[in-house]
Parts: structure tokens; C-alpha cells; sequence
């Protein structure tokens, strides 16, 4: 498909043509034919950037009283640089006594042509040097790309998607343009699993900035643990919204979250149940369970959240049948929380744990692995049986499930 000025890009398996159009404030964006969208908006692409990532985001982390030394700024989708090279500009502007350091990151798996951007002026829109804009663009077709900014700054582009660079390991960014299309062209990056991704890259404190203030896009932010805020919007919006990754000791408890576990105790016989932790031999085998939760590599016992209308014990049995896909037999309970524990993925819940033997009455019908997290392993959760004497307890992920383990195992 060819615009009309005769450019096309390729996206993910599909021929896009990128119409250049002047905004309402005399800046330049982009109309997408693939998505039926403008890159920016049409009521001021320049204002737009502005109001929502210098002003609502860059400013408001880079001037707080809790700015960081080093700025770590990630943008999803580079597009035409104007939010880059705004930025960039902002921070030079900055009184150099007050001005962090910054590392910029983009995400552009599919750049704007040259021959697109030449159409346009995102230097003079962004009021800085051209050879700043030709620099950000350059290299195109390359994995990665670094720019030096002068003392304190570096630019970074990856040609590679959010869900792609979600999934590796980085240092801790403070600020995050998430400046995807709408949830009506691109609802994949606007779900629960892509903000569980975003408050993960987020250090405490960290703030994710966004146009769109629909309120499914909220609530999915909400239930990752953000704190989010409604804040006016730009021309032609009426709110955006602005999430943030609280410290989590500063966040007051809301409500609980109570987790059923089992050590599953390969041939164990119903007088070994009885007897408790005391009646496990150190040569008795224990069932772990290797789960990718949120992207994060965790070891933990088998087992997950109450529901209502069960009880502990029911909660456990049904576990079993969801997880293991077979009935287990339940023994005593060998432990249950007895501090203050706050979860580890939403800070405003207090877990409370309870921890059962158990053993299984046919044998196993699910799949065994050796090795924990697999490449070959096909699935998000794998088990391992691991001797009890053997078995280092630092090797859970949990410091509850840890616990429970020195009570179990107890002094060897």
C-alpha cells in the first residue's frame, strides 16, 4: 500500500503507508493506513508530547524531591523521535546544578523510513540541532543503536518489540512513555500481562505516562499494583493517566490474600503423614514446583490462592486437581504465617499462608522434569522432586515458602 507521498513500511507481516500531516499547532505527525491512527494528535502533536511525557511524566520525576541521580527514561515506539528529542531538549535545558544524568531507551521494531522523515521536521518541531534528529534515526536495519548526548546523556534504540525486551533482564528504569497506539488498533499492549511487564521495568517510585485514560487501561494498571492518577489532558482528551510503582513499604494493607500450599512427599504412607514433619526420612523426596510468574523465574511449594466459599484444606485438594492434574491425600498442617508478610507483587495485600503434607494415592500422572526452567519445557509451570536432605531451602523464591521449609525440614 503506498501513501501518498509514495513511502511504506513493513510491520509485523503487513505493508503500512505513512501519510505526513500538520497538527493543529503547526507540528508534524504521522496517519498510519495499518492501524488508522496518527502517531501523534491531530489537535497538537507537539502540545500532545508535552502535556503528557515532558510535562506529566519527564518533569515531574526529573524535578520531584525523590529524583533519581540517573534518569532511566524507556519509551515505547521511537515513531517519528519528537518525544526523544523533546526530552532531550528539556534536559539540556535544565539548570546543569539540578540536571540527572539520563539513559535513554526506545523501542522501535519498525523505524520510520528516512525517506518519511524527510517530509517533516521533527528537529524544528522539537527546537533542537537537525544533526540531533539524524543522529537517533540513524543506523537503521541495526539490533541496537547508541547516540551520545553530551556529558551525562546516552540515547539507545533497540529494533525490537515491549513484549520481546519485557522479557530480559535490565537495570531498573524511572520513567516510561507508553506511547503504544490505542487499545482499539493495538489491544495486545494495553493488557494486564504488558503492565505487569511495565511495574516490573519500574524501580519504586518509577512513573509510567500515558495518553489513553480508558477506564479498562486503569483498572488492569491498578491490578498490577500501580497507583494511578487521572490527570487533565492534552487538546482533545479530557484525562490521561499517570501510574506509579509505590515503595512498598509505604503502601497501607488493604486487603488479604490467603495462599494454600503442599509438600507433596513422594511415597509417603498415611502414618507418615500423621507423624507430621517429624515422620519424614531425610531420603524422602519432595515435589517443587518451577513456575514463570509475571516474567520472574520462581521456585515455590505447589498450591495457590483461596476462593471463596472453600476452606484451606479445600483450597489445597483443589490445587492439586488444577495443577497436578490428579487427586492428592492431605495430611496435618505443618505451618501458617505468624508474621506481618506483604505480597510481593502487589504491596497493598497481606498474605497470610497455610502449608499441608500431602501425598499422592496413584502415581504421578504429570510430568517430571530434572532441570528447572527448561528451554525445552513448553509451559509457564514444571515440577521437580528434590531429596529432603539435599535440598537447599534458599533455592525457593519466597521467604514464606522458605520458612515453612526450616519447619518442615527442621535442624539435619
Amino acid at each position: 500500500m503506498q501513501g501518498a507521498d509514495g513511502t511504506t513500511t513493513e510491520g509485523a507481516g503487513h505493508e503500512d503507508a505513512l501519510q505526513p500531516e500538520r497538527t493543529a499547532d503547526g507540528s508534524w505527525t504521522l496517519q498510519s493506513t495499518r492501524f488508522g491512527q496518527a502517531y501523534h494528535s491531530r489537535h497538537g502533536a507537539l502540545t500532545e508530547s508535552m502535556h503528557v511525557f515532558i510535562g506529566a511524566g519527564f518533569m515531574h520525576r526529573a524535578t520531584g524531591p525523590d529524583h533519581p541521580g540517573t534518569l532511566r527514561v524507556l519509551e515505547l515506539g521511537l515513531g517519528t523521535g519528537l518525544n526523544a528529542l523533546l526530552t532531550l531538549r528539556t534536559w539540556r535545558e535544565m539548570q546543569a546544578s539540578r540536571r540527572p544524568d539520563i539513559e535513554y531507551t526506545a523501542l522501535e521494531p519498525h523505524p520510520v523510513p528516512l525517506s518519511t522523515l524527510a517530509a517533516l521536521d521533527p528537529a524544528g518541531d522539537a527546537s533542537v540541532r537537525p544533526e540531533d534528529a539524524a543522529a537517533i534515526h540513524a543506523r537503521q536495519g541495526e539490533p541496537r543503536h547508541d547516540v551520545d548526548w553530551g556529558p551525562g546523556g546516552r540515547f539507545t534504540r533497540w529494533a525490537m518489540d515491549w513484549q520481546t525486551f519485557a522479557g530480559r533482564d535490565h537495570q531498573a528504569f524511572d520513567l516510561i512513555y507508553f506511547d503504544a497506539f490505542s487499545p482499539d488498533s493495538q489491544p495486545e499492549l494495553w493488557t494486564e500481562a504488558r503492565f505487569a511487564e511495565a511495574f516490573r521495568l519500574l524501580a519504586p517510585r518509577g512513573v509510567l505516562v500515558t495518553y489513553c485514560a480508558k477506564g479498562n487501561v486503569r483498572r488492569a494498571m491498578e491490578a498490577q499494583g500501580f497507583s494511578v492518577e487521572k490527570l487533565p489532558g492534552p487538546p482533545g482528551k479530557r484525562e490521561m493517566l499517570r501510574a506509579t510503582r509505590p515503595v512498598p513499604e509505604e503502601v497501607l494493607p488493604k486487603r488479604f490474600n490467603v495462599r494454600v500450599y503442599f509438600l507433596l512427599i513422594a511415597g509417603a504412607s498415611d502414618a507418615t503423614l500423621a507423624q507430621g514433619a517429624a515422620g519424614l526420612d531425610p531420603e524422602d523426596k519432595v515435589l517443587v514446583s518451577d513456575e514463570v510468574i509475571a516474567g520472574r523465574n520462581c521456585t515455590k511449594w505447589p498450591g495457590g490462592g483461596l476462593e471463596f466459599g472453600e476452606g484451606p484444606r479445600e483450597c489445597a485438594l483443589r490445587e492439586a486437581r488444577e495443577e497436578l492434574g490428579q487427586d492428592i491425600v492431605l495430611g496435618p498442617l505443618v505451618h501458617a504465617t505468624g508474621a506481618f508478610v506483604r505480597s510481593a507483587w502487589r504491596p497493598e495485600e497481606q498474605v497470610l499462608c497455610h502449608y499441608y503434607l500431602a501425598r499422592l494415592d496413584e502415581p504421578p500422572g504429570f510430568p517430571i522434569t530434572e532441570v528447572p526452567f527448561s528451554a525445552d519445557a513448553p509451559v509457564a509451570q514444571t515440577f521437580r522432586w528434590v531429596r529432603i536432605k539435599d535440598f537447599d531451602g534458599s533455592a525457593l523464591t519466597f521467604a514464606t515458602d522458605r520458612e515453612a521449609w526450616a519447619t518442615v525440614r527442621g535442624p539435619r
